[in-house]
Protein backbone atom coordinates (compact mmCIF):
# COMPACT_ATOMS: atom_id res chain seq x y z
CA UNK A 1 0.00 0.00 0.00
CA UNK A 2 1.55 3.33 -1.06
CA UNK A 3 1.82 5.78 2.04
CA UNK A 4 3.45 8.60 0.22
CA UNK A 5 0.43 11.21 0.60
CA UNK A 6 0.34 10.61 4.62
CA UNK A 7 2.41 13.68 4.87
CA UNK A 8 -0.27 15.58 3.94
CA UNK A 9 -2.22 14.31 7.28
CA UNK A 10 -1.53 15.41 10.66
CA UNK A 11 0.17 11.90 11.34
CA UNK A 12 0.31 9.81 14.54
CA UNK A 13 2.98 7.21 14.81
CA UNK A 14 -0.03 4.95 16.28
CA UNK A 15 -1.48 4.38 12.76
CA UNK A 16 1.71 4.12 10.84
CA UNK A 17 2.77 1.91 13.04
CA UNK A 18 -0.22 -0.54 12.85
CA UNK A 19 -0.05 -0.34 9.15
CA UNK A 20 3.33 -1.10 8.81
CA UNK A 21 2.38 -4.21 11.27
CA UNK A 22 -0.28 -5.42 8.54
CA UNK A 23 2.13 -5.06 5.51
CA UNK A 24 4.83 -6.80 7.57
CA UNK A 25 2.14 -10.01 7.08
CA UNK A 26 1.48 -8.68 3.35
CA UNK A 27 -2.10 -7.54 4.07
CA UNK A 28 -3.41 -4.82 2.11
CA UNK A 29 -5.82 -2.10 2.65
CA UNK A 30 -7.07 -0.56 -0.54
CA UNK A 31 -6.53 2.44 0.03
CA UNK A 32 -3.47 4.83 -0.57
CA UNK A 33 -3.83 6.79 2.46
CA UNK A 34 -3.39 5.54 6.01
CA UNK A 35 -5.67 7.09 7.89
CA UNK A 36 -5.36 8.93 11.35
CA UNK A 37 -7.28 8.50 14.78
CA UNK A 38 -9.22 10.90 16.59
CA UNK A 39 -12.06 12.35 13.83
CA UNK A 40 -14.62 13.75 15.89
CA UNK A 41 -18.39 14.52 13.85
CA UNK A 42 -19.96 17.38 15.10
CA UNK A 43 -23.15 16.72 16.33
CA UNK A 44 -25.12 19.52 14.87
CA UNK A 45 -27.59 18.11 13.42
CA UNK A 46 -30.58 15.54 14.51
CA UNK A 47 -31.91 12.65 12.21
CA UNK A 48 -34.95 13.83 10.62
CA UNK A 49 -37.88 11.60 9.83
CA UNK A 50 -36.88 9.57 6.36
CA UNK A 51 -38.26 10.46 3.41
CA UNK A 52 -39.13 9.11 -0.36
CA UNK A 53 -37.69 10.40 -3.10
CA UNK A 54 -39.43 10.12 -6.87
CA UNK A 55 -36.85 8.38 -8.69
CA UNK A 56 -35.34 4.75 -8.49
CA UNK A 57 -32.77 2.87 -7.37
CA UNK A 58 -30.26 0.48 -8.77
CA UNK A 59 -30.74 1.03 -12.69
CA UNK A 60 -27.28 0.30 -14.29
CA UNK A 61 -26.92 2.45 -17.80
CA UNK A 62 -26.27 -0.81 -19.64
CA UNK A 63 -26.40 0.98 -23.18
CA UNK A 64 -24.07 3.71 -22.87
CA UNK A 65 -9.09 -1.18 -13.92
CA UNK A 66 -9.27 -3.23 -11.39
CA UNK A 67 -6.81 -6.14 -11.75
CA UNK A 68 -8.15 -8.24 -14.81
CA UNK A 69 -11.50 -5.99 -15.30
CA UNK A 70 -12.60 -3.97 -18.11
CA UNK A 71 -13.58 -0.25 -19.01
CA UNK A 72 -16.48 0.30 -17.81
CA UNK A 73 -18.95 2.48 -19.81
CA UNK A 74 -19.25 5.72 -19.50
CA UNK A 75 -22.24 6.69 -16.88
CA UNK A 76 -22.95 2.97 -16.24
CA UNK A 77 -22.50 2.84 -12.91
CA UNK A 78 -24.04 5.91 -11.77
CA UNK A 79 -24.56 5.40 -7.47
CA UNK A 80 -20.62 5.27 -8.01
CA UNK A 81 -18.52 7.85 -5.97
CA UNK A 82 -14.79 9.37 -6.07
CA UNK A 83 -13.31 10.34 -3.18
CA UNK A 84 -10.12 13.12 -3.29
CA UNK A 85 -8.46 14.52 -0.03
CA UNK A 86 -6.11 17.49 -0.88
CA UNK A 87 -7.11 16.84 -4.26
CA UNK A 88 -5.64 13.43 -4.32
CA UNK A 89 -7.71 10.43 -5.80
CA UNK A 90 -7.63 7.83 -2.94
CA UNK A 91 -10.85 6.11 -2.92
CA UNK A 92 -14.50 5.02 -3.86
CA UNK A 93 -17.73 5.33 -2.34
CA UNK A 94 -21.68 4.76 -2.94
CA UNK A 95 -24.45 7.10 -3.25
CA UNK A 96 -27.37 5.40 -1.02
CA UNK A 97 -29.80 8.82 -1.09
CA UNK A 98 -29.47 12.42 -1.82
CA UNK A 99 -27.65 13.24 1.42
CA UNK A 100 -25.42 9.89 1.82
CA UNK A 101 -22.62 8.52 0.78
CA UNK A 102 -21.57 4.33 2.18
CA UNK A 103 -17.58 4.19 1.74
CA UNK A 104 -15.26 2.42 4.12
CA UNK A 105 -13.97 3.01 7.39
CA UNK A 106 -10.33 3.17 6.82
CA UNK A 107 -11.44 5.25 3.56
CA UNK A 108 -12.30 8.24 6.45
CA UNK A 109 -11.67 7.33 10.02
CA UNK A 110 -8.87 9.59 11.04
CA UNK A 111 -9.02 12.03 8.63
CA UNK A 112 -9.86 15.72 8.66
CA UNK A 113 -13.83 14.74 6.80
CA UNK A 114 -14.03 19.02 5.71
CA UNK A 115 -11.22 18.15 3.36
CA UNK A 116 -12.64 15.48 1.10
CA UNK A 117 -14.19 15.87 -1.60
CA UNK A 118 -17.17 13.84 -3.61
CA UNK A 119 -17.40 13.71 -6.92
CA UNK A 120 -20.70 12.29 -8.81
CA UNK A 121 -21.12 11.38 -12.45
CA UNK A 122 -17.64 10.71 -13.58
CA UNK A 123 -15.84 8.39 -15.66
CA UNK A 124 -12.52 9.79 -16.81
CA UNK A 125 -11.30 11.30 -13.84
CA UNK A 126 -7.85 12.87 -15.74
CA UNK A 127 -9.95 14.61 -17.89
CA UNK A 128 -10.22 18.28 -16.70
CA UNK A 129 -12.35 19.35 -19.45
CA UNK A 130 -15.28 18.23 -17.94
CA UNK A 131 -16.53 19.44 -14.54
CA UNK A 132 -18.97 16.79 -13.07
CA UNK A 133 -21.15 17.19 -10.22
CA UNK A 134 -19.12 17.85 -6.48
CA UNK A 135 -19.41 17.86 -2.98
CA UNK A 136 -17.70 18.12 0.51
CA UNK A 137 -18.13 16.22 3.19
CA UNK A 138 -19.82 17.71 6.83
CA UNK A 139 -20.10 14.63 8.66
CA UNK A 140 -18.51 10.97 9.05
CA UNK A 141 -20.19 8.23 11.05
CA UNK A 142 -18.37 5.16 10.94
CA UNK A 143 -19.38 2.10 12.60
CA UNK A 144 -16.83 0.73 15.29
CA UNK A 145 -14.16 0.08 13.10
CA UNK A 146 -11.39 -2.28 13.92
CA UNK A 147 -7.70 -1.54 12.81
CA UNK A 148 -6.48 -4.74 13.66
CA UNK A 149 -8.39 -7.08 11.59
CA UNK A 150 -10.44 -4.60 9.73
CA UNK A 151 -13.76 -5.73 11.10
CA UNK A 152 -16.73 -2.97 10.87
CA UNK A 153 -15.16 -1.60 7.76
CA UNK A 154 -18.22 0.73 7.01
CA UNK A 155 -18.99 4.42 7.24
CA UNK A 156 -21.30 6.76 6.10
CA UNK A 157 -20.18 10.28 4.71
CA UNK A 158 -22.92 12.97 5.16
CA UNK A 159 -22.85 15.76 2.29
CA UNK A 160 -22.84 19.41 2.57
CA UNK A 161 -25.84 19.53 -0.39
CA UNK A 162 -28.32 17.37 -1.69
CA UNK A 163 -27.41 15.62 -4.99
CA UNK A 164 -29.63 16.36 -7.45
CA UNK A 165 -30.98 12.69 -9.50
CA UNK A 166 -30.03 12.56 -13.10
CA UNK A 167 -29.46 9.91 -15.73
CA UNK A 168 -25.62 10.15 -14.60
CA UNK A 169 -26.22 9.87 -10.95
CA UNK A 170 -28.74 7.71 -8.74
CA UNK A 171 -28.23 5.72 -5.67
CA UNK A 172 -27.60 2.02 -5.56
CA UNK A 173 -30.60 0.21 -3.81
CA UNK A 174 -29.69 -1.22 -0.42
CA UNK A 175 -30.72 -4.97 0.20
CA UNK A 176 -33.94 -6.24 1.34
CA UNK A 177 -33.12 -9.35 2.88
CA UNK A 178 -30.55 -9.07 5.94
CA UNK A 179 -30.39 -12.99 5.68
CA UNK A 180 -29.15 -13.15 2.42
CA UNK A 181 -25.44 -14.37 2.09
CA UNK A 182 -25.23 -14.22 -1.89
CA UNK A 183 -23.28 -17.23 -2.06
CA UNK A 184 -22.73 -18.34 -5.17
CA UNK A 185 -24.34 -14.59 -6.57
CA UNK A 186 -22.13 -13.08 -9.54
CA UNK A 187 -21.39 -9.85 -8.29
CA UNK A 188 -19.41 -6.64 -9.87
CA UNK A 189 -16.97 -4.60 -8.25
CA UNK A 190 -16.00 -0.92 -10.16
CA UNK A 191 -13.22 1.37 -9.23
CA UNK A 192 -10.14 4.02 -10.43
CA UNK A 193 -7.84 1.64 -8.51
CA UNK A 194 -4.84 0.26 -9.58
CA UNK A 195 -4.63 -2.32 -12.63
CA UNK A 196 -1.83 -4.30 -10.93
CA UNK A 197 -0.86 -4.71 -7.76
CA UNK A 198 2.24 -2.47 -8.15
CA UNK A 199 0.82 -0.43 -10.72
CA UNK A 200 -0.42 2.76 -11.31
CA UNK A 201 -4.17 3.80 -10.80
CA UNK A 202 -6.23 3.92 -13.84
CA UNK A 203 -7.95 7.36 -15.14
CA UNK A 204 -11.41 6.14 -16.80
CA UNK A 205 -13.44 3.96 -14.36
CA UNK A 206 -13.01 0.01 -14.29
CA UNK A 207 -15.43 -2.97 -13.71
CA UNK A 208 -15.02 -6.87 -12.97
CA UNK A 209 -17.23 -9.99 -12.07
CA UNK A 210 -16.12 -12.40 -9.24
CA UNK A 211 -18.06 -14.88 -7.72
CA UNK A 212 -19.11 -14.33 -3.84
CA UNK A 213 -17.68 -17.73 -2.32
CA UNK A 214 -18.80 -18.47 1.27
CA UNK A 215 -17.17 -17.27 4.50
CA UNK A 216 -16.13 -20.94 5.48
CA UNK A 217 -14.88 -21.40 2.01
CA UNK A 218 -12.54 -18.61 2.58
CA UNK A 219 -11.49 -19.20 5.33
CA UNK A 220 -9.95 -22.36 4.40
CA UNK A 221 -8.03 -20.19 1.57
CA UNK A 222 -4.97 -18.79 2.89
CA UNK A 223 -6.41 -16.56 4.59
CA UNK A 224 -6.39 -18.03 8.88
CA UNK A 225 -10.16 -18.42 10.37
CA UNK A 226 -9.30 -15.62 12.50
CA UNK A 227 -8.79 -12.75 9.46
CA UNK A 228 -12.48 -13.41 7.96
CA UNK A 229 -15.21 -12.17 11.02
CA UNK A 230 -19.16 -12.51 9.64
CA UNK A 231 -19.23 -8.94 9.38
CA UNK A 232 -17.01 -9.75 5.92
CA UNK A 233 -17.59 -11.62 2.69
CA UNK A 234 -15.43 -12.38 -0.08
CA UNK A 235 -15.34 -12.36 -3.66
CA UNK A 236 -13.31 -13.43 -6.34
CA UNK A 237 -11.19 -16.94 -7.94
CA UNK A 238 -8.72 -18.19 -5.02
CA UNK A 239 -7.61 -20.69 -7.22
CA UNK A 240 -6.35 -19.11 -9.72
CA UNK A 241 -6.69 -15.31 -8.82
CA UNK A 242 -6.43 -12.75 -11.57
CA UNK A 243 -9.42 -10.75 -10.83
CA UNK A 244 -9.83 -8.48 -8.05
CA UNK A 245 -9.85 -5.17 -6.86
CA UNK A 246 -6.39 -3.67 -5.84
CA UNK A 247 -5.13 -0.49 -4.28
CA UNK A 248 -7.32 2.65 -4.86
CA UNK A 249 -10.77 0.43 -5.63
CA UNK A 250 -11.37 1.06 -1.13
CA UNK A 251 -14.81 2.04 -0.28
CA UNK A 252 -16.19 1.04 -3.97
CA UNK A 253 -19.10 -1.06 -4.43
CA UNK A 254 -19.67 -4.56 -5.18
CA UNK A 255 -23.17 -5.05 -6.24
CA UNK A 256 -25.26 -8.06 -7.93
CA UNK A 257 -28.65 -7.63 -9.62
CA UNK A 258 -31.75 -8.70 -7.28
CA UNK A 259 -34.13 -11.27 -9.04
CA UNK A 260 -37.57 -9.32 -8.31
CA UNK A 261 -36.99 -6.38 -10.82
CA UNK A 262 -33.40 -6.66 -11.76
CA UNK A 263 -32.36 -4.11 -10.62
CA UNK A 264 -28.41 -3.84 -8.64
CA UNK A 265 -28.12 -3.50 -4.82
CA UNK A 266 -25.07 -2.76 -2.69
CA UNK A 267 -23.85 -6.34 -1.08
CA UNK A 268 -20.25 -5.96 -0.14
CA UNK A 269 -17.78 -2.39 0.57
CA UNK A 270 -14.23 -2.66 -0.89
CA UNK A 271 -12.26 -3.18 2.26
CA UNK A 272 -8.65 -5.62 2.30
CA UNK A 273 -6.84 -8.46 0.79
CA UNK A 274 -3.43 -9.63 0.56
CA UNK A 275 -2.27 -8.09 -2.76
CA UNK A 276 -4.28 -7.90 -5.45
CA UNK A 277 -5.55 -11.36 -7.17
CA UNK A 278 -3.43 -13.20 -5.69
CA UNK A 279 -3.85 -17.04 -5.93
CA UNK A 280 -5.40 -18.50 -2.67
CA UNK A 281 -6.24 -14.83 -1.80
CA UNK A 282 -9.62 -13.32 -2.71
CA UNK A 283 -11.20 -10.15 -1.75
CA UNK A 284 -12.23 -9.54 1.09
CA UNK A 285 -15.29 -6.68 1.25
CA UNK A 286 -17.16 -5.60 4.12
CA UNK A 287 -21.15 -7.30 4.02
CA UNK A 288 -23.35 -5.06 4.22
CA UNK A 289 -26.40 -6.45 4.71
CA UNK A 290 -24.87 -6.79 9.04
CA UNK A 291 -25.56 -2.80 8.30
CA UNK A 292 -28.93 -2.01 7.06
CA UNK A 293 -30.34 -0.77 10.31
CA UNK A 294 -27.03 1.05 11.25
CA UNK A 295 -27.31 2.61 7.94
CA UNK A 296 -31.21 3.42 7.57
CA UNK A 297 -30.97 5.16 11.37
CA UNK A 298 -28.29 7.29 10.66
CA UNK A 299 -29.35 8.36 7.05
CA UNK A 300 -32.83 9.67 7.80
CA UNK A 301 -32.54 12.72 6.95
CA UNK A 302 -32.10 11.70 3.40
CA UNK A 303 -34.24 11.12 0.35
CA UNK A 304 -34.01 7.68 -0.76
CA UNK A 305 -36.05 6.38 -3.71
CA UNK A 306 -38.96 4.22 -4.23
CA UNK A 307 -38.13 0.85 -4.25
Amino acid sequence: MLKCYILLLAVTFTSIEADESRESRGIYSKNFFGGVWGNRPPLFELNQPRTTCNCKCGERNEASRIVGGTEASIDEFPWIVKLSYFKRFYCGGSLVNDRYVVSAAHCVKGFMWFMIKVTFGEHNRCNSTIRPETRFVIRVIANKFTLTNFDNDIALLRLNDKVPMSATIKPICLPSDPSNLYVGATAVASGWGTLTEEGKVSCTLQEVEVPVISNQDCKNTKYTSSMITNNMMCAGYPKTGQKDSCQGDSGGPLITTRRKDKRYELIGVVSWGNGCARVGYPGVYTRVTNYLDWIKENTKDGCFCNE
